[in-house]
């Protein structure tokens, strides 16, 4: 017989074999193989082939297939079983299920709610496509094992890097702080004459375009920076101003100054809401002739950012930089009259900052800008954990707590043939069924939750519903929760001997007790540290927002955009906002003791010190005679300013820079900076803060003069509202082409901490939140402790016992546990915050009082759940109890 060369595919056959029955399986291989070789002689081997498998599966109907082979429909069956008897328990204890779903569903929703929140501020500056090739340059000083570092920079650093460092592809300066025309100016229209107040200006070198891969929507990243006096602004900007038309080559004008007009370069698209960079004007540094790009190695204005070209090491780059700096920089620094060099080569080295560092700073860098706190997202996991942890340990203590209503029915499942097994899966389903609800009810409450958590977070977040991974996600934490949480109430209730269930002997064993009040301890000691540290977020809170500050910060008003005014027109102004009713006094200054003023720091000595050290950082504000009646200060020694001319060379200090200078009588003291200006200190003004709170008060110097754009009011009025009024028209005297406007000190200064406000809003919700879960839990174990002591209750009662007696019985087991769970939280929760309020300065004083009120509004939290069941049980009729008997 001729050997045939193609035979019928090897799989097709195996499949066949396997699934067909025996009495087809024969005969059907055999017409196949027929057909095969008929069709290799008529037409191809490949042909035959996909022929074969067409008639393979056109053979895979019920009627050909083993018996054997349909075990698996039997099992979707069951599976549909366990889904509409896990519907009918939903549906027969509404209250039951409403507790035990509610509570999931609440801590799946926090949980995602915290997720969002924590994905978003891990996304930070995640976006770009050379992502590992981005970084910010920093200054590092390391001494004594002590490492800190910080980002002002000298202007020509840029130069040297680019001749002298062939591993860094791009290097970019910005100037992201009040200098120049840096942070709000007043913008129109060359055409305009109305000028509008904005925020988001910075300055930057053309090749920030490229290195943070900004997205142009108008011009080019080459182009849109590399004139002088050009600027790009964002979409939003250019929407506003120009319409739907092309921007670029129209020209703006600042503070209605015609020698301050910049041309739009470029539009692009808006920052990122998860960049760290915002704005919406970028001002080019190219070739300026005055200000921010101008100044030399004396000078460290500006913040760098770098990219390296492929390959290139940063460990190895920051190396070559510090070469750079030994070989050339020190000479220019020595040049510059810069002290203490021999120090600085020792201690001072450079360190390249990955730009996804930036936001949540884990390097802690000095560079007064906003930042996330990993601490923070740490803290919210942490509680997101604890939350679904909670709830996880309330379904168990629900589900057990009700298994001695079911007691008989897992009796008589095993009794007609029910395996153990088979009603494991049962619970395990019902428990997977239980979680898919709660999630899809989670799902409802967070959508409905989130314009809210918006609001306290400070965030747009979005429920990410078009993302691939949510619905896949959402699958995988029902079937994972519902498992993992429904594990033990399946083992429990499959562990029934029927024999004992169904004489009455109800239970499992003395381990499930112990296993279920170990899980009720944990429950409340963790419920005992989240009021623990409610207690202590709030008395912190309060002692930073009620802490004397050294200044009054009530009824002062702050009024903004006095750029477009000259010198002899703010005096103008300021004498005329004086004969206003109730305004008390005014000064011209743009430094104020809140975030959003003015910040300019210089190095100091005494002026027989100059060029023996390095010296000492001190804040500089510019501020005039009124300036300290203004703001409600107190001068502790010497004198204010004058207001005369002579008061060019003086200078008032604060305490803490009395201390730095270490003079006994300070006042008299002459002082040089680092630009050899000598002043004679003439006063010295009591600390007052001027950052945060939680820090300490850094030395201050004041030196004469009048600021550009603030004027800032101290006024006593009940009616504050026509004091406004009178203040608006006073200011459309002077100035009609600009609207007026004013901002309340008090609330600025609220702002300063509205991060830390906010996050202690969160915190106390969601502290709230896990309580009210945890007390879910309590109620679970009340209501298994009166359905397990049903029938003692009723017995007590025949016999006399009063409600009150039978209350108090109840509880007490319950209050031990309570009482070994406060026992084992105050000392955890002591260190917690002790730990968490760290050396901060101004921190609240741990005193037993807080953790007394932690421990009694715990058990007060305890008794008003338990209560619920064990008044109910206390009032049954003990005849309900006892009618089986």
């Amino acid at each position: 017989m001729k050997k045939r060369r193609h035979i019928p595919p090897p799989l097709a056959e195996r499949l066949l074999q396997r699934v067909l029955r025996d009495d087809l399986a024969e005969e059907v291989l055999g017409d196949l193989e027929e057909k095969f070789y008929a069709t290799v002689e008529q037409k191809s081997a490949r042909k035959a082939k996909l022929n074969y498998w067409y008639q393979v599966v056109n053979y895979l109907r019920p009627f050909a297939i083993r018996k054997s082979r349909l075990k698996n429909s039997n099992t979707q069956a069951m599976l549909q079983h366990y889904i509409k008897i896990s519907w009918r328990s939903v549906s027969r204890q509404k209250a039951f299920s409403s507790i035990k779903i509610g509570g999931f569903a609440m801590g799946i929703a926090a949980c995602l709610l915290i997720a969002l929140f924590v994905r978003h501020e891990l996304s930070y500056d995640t976006f770009y496509q050379d992502q590992g090739a981005i970084y910010r340059m920093t200054n590092q000083w390391k001494e004594g094992g002590e490492v800190g570092r910080w980002t002002n920079l000298q202007g020509p650093l840029k130069t040297v890097i680019e001749e002298n460092v062939p591993e860094v592809d791009l290097v970019a300066r910005t100037v992201l702080w009040s200098w120049g025309n840096a942070g709000s100016n007043l913008v129109r229209k060359t055409e305009s004459n109305f000028n509008i107040d904005e925020d988001g200006f910075f300055y930057a070198d053309p090749e920030l375009l490229s290195i943070l891969e900004i997205k142009m929507v108008h011009g080019t990243r080459e182009d849109a920076l590399a004139e002088p006096n050009r600027m790009v602004i964002s979409q939003t900007i250019a929407d506003k101003y120009f319409s739907d038309e092309n921007p670029v080559g129209q020209q703006m004008v600042l503070n209605d100054n015609p020698e301050d007009t910049y041309t739009v370069g470029g539009v692009m698209e808006d920052f990122p809401l998860n960049s760290h960079l915002q704005g919406d004007f970028i001002l080019t540094l190219f070739g300026r002739k005055s200000g921010p790009g101008t100044s030399g190695w004396c000078c460290t204005n500006y913040v760098f950012y770098t990219k390296l070209k492929p390959g290139a090491d940063p460990g190895a780059t920051e190396q070559k930089l510090l070469q750079v700096r030994d070989t050339y920089v020190m000479d220019q620094l020595r040049t510059a009259g810069k002290a203490g060099l021999n120090e600085m080569q020792e201690h001072h080295s450079y360190y390249l900052q990955p730009i996804a560092d930036v936001y949540l700073n884990s390097a802690e860098v000095n560079d007064n800008s906003q930042h996330g706190s990993l601490d923070l997202v740490w803290i919210f996991g942490a509680i997101a954990g604890i939350i679904l942890l909670l709830a996880c340990v309330n379904f168990v203590n629900l589900s057990t707590a009700r298994s001695i209503q079911r007691a008989k029915e897992v009796g008589l499942r095993k009794v007609v043939g029910s395996v153990r097994s088979d009603l494991i899966v049962q619970y395990l389903s019902e428990s997977v069924v239980f979680c898919t609800i709660a999630i899809f009810l989670a799902l409802i409450m967070a959508t409905i939750a989130l314009p809210f958590f918006n609001s306290l977070a400070g965030k747009s977040l979005d429920m990410p519903w078009f993302e691939w991974w949510f619905a896949p996600s959402l699958l995988a934490l029902a079937l994972t929760i519902g498992i993992l949480s429904g594990l033990y109430p399946a083992i429990y209730l499959s562990k029934f001997n029927p024999s004992e269930v169904l004489r009455g002997v109800k239970g499992a064993g003395k381990n499930t007790s112990f296993m279920r009040s170990g899980m009720v301890v944990f429950q409340f000691a963790v419920t005992v540290i989240l009021i623990i540290s409610a207690i202590v977020c709030q008395e912190q809170f309060r002692l930073i927002m009620n802490k004397s500050l050294g200044y009054d910060k009530e009824q002062v008003i702050n009024i903004l955009g006095l750029n477009t005014l000259d010198s002899a027109k703010k005096v103008a102004l300021k004498n005329e906002i004086l004969s206003v009713p109730d305004v008390s006094f005014a000064t011209v200054s743009d430094f104020l003791p809140v975030d959003g003023g003015a910040t300019h720091n210089r190095n100091y000595w005494l002026a027989e010190e100059r060029l023996l050290n390095n010296g000492f950082e001190a804040a500089r504000w510019t501020v005039d005679e009124d300036y300290l009646d203004a703001f409600g200060m107190t001068l502790v020694e010497g004198q204010n300013f004058s207001g005369m001319t002579s008061d060019r060379f003086n200078i008032i200090i604060n305490e803490s820079m009395a201390k730095q200078l270490a003079l006994q009588e300070p006042v008299g003291a002459e002082v040089i900076d680092m630009f050899d200006e000598k002043y004679k200190v003439i006063g010295v003004v009591k600390d007052f803060y001027f950052e945060s709170v939680l820090g300490t008060v850094e030395p201050l110097a004041m030196v004469y003069g009048t600021g550009d754009e603030v004027l800032s009011l101290s006024v006593r009025s009940a009616d504050i509202k026509n004091t406004l009024t009178a203040l608006s028209a006073v200011w459309e005297g002077f100035v009609p082409n600009q609207s007026f406007k004013f901002a309340f000190l008090n609330q600025r200064f609220e702002q300063m901490y509205g991060a830390l406000t906010r996050a202690r809003t969160l915190f106390m919700t969601f502290a709230v939140l896990s309580i009210v879960i945890a007390c879910l839990g309590l109620f679970a174990l009340s209501a298994y402790m009166v359905e397990r002591r049903g029938k003692e209750v009723g017995i007590r009662k025949i016999l006399g016992a009063s409600v009150s007696g039978i209350a108090a019985l109840l509880a007490f087991d319950f209050m031990q546990l309570v009482l070994v769970a406060v026992f084992l939280a105050i000392p955890i929760g002591w260190l917690l915050m002790d730990a968490f309020l760290g050396d901060i300065n101004n921190r609240v004083e741990l005193s037993w009082g807080l953790f007394a009120i932690a421990g009694l509004s715990a058990i007060v939290i305890a008794l008003a759940t338990i209560s619920i069941e064990t008044l109910k049980a206390a009032l049954t009729n003990p005849v309900e109890k006892l009618r089986s008997e």
